[in-house]
Formats: C-alpha cells, sequence, structure tokens
C-alpha cells in the first residue's frame, strides 16, 4: 500500500491546485456546505465536484460532517485567498508549472541537465520572460513563500538603524512587508528584473493582504529598482537581502552575484562619514544539508541553473569568503531558513 500511495500522490497534489484555483477554500469559508452548494458557487459539475471534494478529504483538505456538508480543514486554512499568510498560489504554481517540470526527472537523473528546459526549450527565467501569465502566478506563489520569513526574520534579526532594506532578486516584494510592519521607520527596496519590478509596483496593493495592519501605509514605503544582479545593484542599503536566489545558480554565478552586493555595499559604505554603521548582508537559505533537503536539491537541479547540486552552509560560506564577505553569525528561522550576516572583510 505504501508504494500505491506514494505512487498516486501527485494526483492529490493536482486536486488540490484545482481546489486553489476554483477557490473552494474561500467558498467554504468558516462555514460548511453541501457539495451541491459548491458547485453552484464554483460554476461545477455537482456529481464531479463531490467526487473532488471526497478526493480532498483524504489528506484532510476538507472535512465531510454527518449532515454531508464540507468544511475546510484546519490544516489548509491559508489555501484561502485572504488569509495573511495565503500559500494559494504557491499550491498552483508546484502542482502545475513545477509538477510538469518533474515530469522529466528522469532526463535530468540521467543527464544531469535541467529537466525544465529539456521541456519548454529555455530555462525557467526566460520562460517566465516570455510566459505573461505564468510570470504572474510565478510572482505571486513567491510572495506566498516569502511573506512568513519576512515576519520570522523581523522577530530575530535586530534591523534598529536599518534606514533601508534593499532585497535583491525580491520579487513583488513580498519578503519586505513583515519587516517594515516592525520597523516603521524603514523603507523598503526590491531590486529585481524590469520586468518583475513593473508587474510588482502593479500588484504592490494585493501583495500585502488588508488584514495586515497598515497594509496601504507598508506599501508607501516599498520602492522597486530595475537592475541585473549579476552586472549591479542599488547602492545606499542598510541591510542587503538574499532570500533563496542564491540556492538557484551554481557556485560560480552565486560568487558573481555576492560580489556585485558587494560592490553595491562598498559604494555605501565609502559615501558614509566615518563611524558610521557598516551595510550588512543578510543570506537567507533553506540549505541542502540533511536527506529530508534532497527533494529541493532534486527541484534546483531541473527546474534552476544547470549544474547546480545545492549548497549547504559549508559550501556558502566559501562563495562568500570568494565575493569578499566575513561571516559575523548564523541563525536560523523557524520557516526552516539559514540566515548568515555578513560584512565586507576587512580591508575589502
Amino acid at each position: 500500500m505504501e508504494i500505491a500511495k506514494l505512487a498516486i500522490s501527485g494526483w492529490f497534489s493536482r486536486a488540490l491546485a484545482v481546489a486553489a484555483r476554483l477557490r473552494i477554500a474561500d467558498v467554504l469559508g468558516d462555514g460548511a456546505l453541501t457539495h451541491t452548494e459548491v458547485a453552484a458557487r464554483t460554476e461545477t459539475d455537482p456529481d464531479v465536484m463531490l467526487r473532488l471534494l471526497q478526493m480532498l478529504t483524504v489528506p484532510g483538505v476538507v472535512q465531510r460532517d454527518e449532515e454531508d456538508r464540507f468544511r475546510l480543514g484546519e490544516s489548509f486554512a491559508e489555501l484561502r485567498a485572504d488569509h495573511p499568510l495565503s500559500q494559494r498560489h504557491f499550491a498552483i504554481l508546484a502542482a502545475e508549472l513545477y509538477d510538469d517540470a518533474f515530469g522529466e526527472l528522469e532526463y535530468t537523473v540521467r543527464t544531469g541537465k535541467s529537466g525544465f528546459r529539456k521541456l519548454f526549450g529555455e530555462p525557467l527565467y526566460d520562460y517566465l520572460e516570455h510566459h505573461p501569465e505564468t510570470a504572474d502566478l510565478f510572482d505571486k506563489g513567491m510572495v506566498d513563500l516569502a511573506r512568513p520569513v519576512g515576519m520570522e526574520l523581523a522577530r530575530q534579526h535586530d534591523f534598529t538603524g536599518a534606514g533601508t532594506v534593499v532585497d535583491v532578486g525580491g520579487g513583488s516584494g513580498g519578503l519586505l512587508p513583515g519587516i517594515l510592519l516592525s520597523n516603521p521607520e524603514a523603507r523598503g527596496v526590491v531590486a529585481d528584473r524590469a520586468s518583475v519590478c513593473e508587474r510588482g509596483k502593479a500588484e504592490l496593493g494585493s501583495t500585502i493582504p488588508p488584514a495586515v495592519p497598515g497594509a496601504a501605509e507598508i506599501a508607501t514605503r516599498i520602492s522597486f529598482q530595475p537592475c541585473d544582479f549579476f552586472a549591479e545593484v542599488p547602492a545606499g542599503g542598510d541591510r542587503y537581502l538574499l532570500k533563496n536566489v542564491l540556492h538557484d545558480w551554481t557556485f560560480d554565478n552565486c560568487v558573481r552575484i555576492l560580489r556585485t552586493v558587494a560592490d553595491a555595499m562598498r559604494r555605501t559604505a565609502e559615501d558614509r562619514p566615518a563611524g558610521a554603521a557598516p551595510p550588512r548582508l543578510l543570506v537567507l537559505e533553506p540549505l541542502i544539508e540533511q536527506d529530508i533537503d534532497g527533494w529541493r536539491a532534486m527541484f534546483q537541479m531541473i527546474a534552476c541553473d544547470e549544474g547546480m547540486l545545492g549548497l549547504d552552509e559549508q559550501r556558502m560560506r566559501e562563495a562568500l569568503d570568494a565575493a569578499g564577505f566575513e561571516v559575523a553569525g548564523v541563525d536560523r528561522i523557524a520557516t526552516g531558513h539559514k540566515v548568515l550576516d555578513c560584512l565586507l572583510r576587512t580591508g575589502q
């Protein structure tokens, strides 16, 4: 039975994506409805909706009561679009685009090359540039993942005196609101590709859920700066952030990105008076250090930069050292990310 359960598990991820697309979690809300009521509100076939809901009871996405009504499972509240830590878009992204790419797993295992590139004919980020609807879903999925990280980072890292926080490769700005919420004097800058920044500006209002206190005010403190992080990122930051960026790239490309950030930090320090606090870099990565991390490394090999094998802490330290950084401290936050707090090496 264990083999059978694992073999059909992909069917359930697809069912979850359909539920997310149909907004079934939002339709159910805090109440309970019959399958015909859910079908009517989602404009779907009631008989097939019954089977979908029954299927979703297996992993606990929904629960069925004695009156044949369905309610959202407590552990799946984040499937709701209005949840402050919603995971709705990431559920769709992972179960659709990413799962499609995983169909080329055997190719990646045999060759060491990107299954995503084989399937779609181009690397992930090039594909997103050419498919706007998918790019929009990707951006929103990354926001889903970034929100809880920003909140946890704000709890554990002292941002006192950090007037400007630059999120390099920050997408639509999902990491910054949690930090700015806890630091009302700070402003945030998202540095990413021009197309990403354009979409981020347009979607910023929805990036910060209305349930977040002061959502509208926080949005006024976030700006977008188009850049190519292999060439240049904006100077002027007190904290630079790299979250889930480096794990997309080979070791050599990681060093290239880090050197670009180091250059921005160096220019920042040179423009400040003697004795001013130096800028710092926070690298946030779910590093590959245990067997349970292997699935994440496999995804990176399928979907990301060819030759990417995953980074552990030692390898990350080596990349930072090669780029001119010294690691001042290492912490772990509740999302599983390690946070490497870095300064420019003295004399750089």
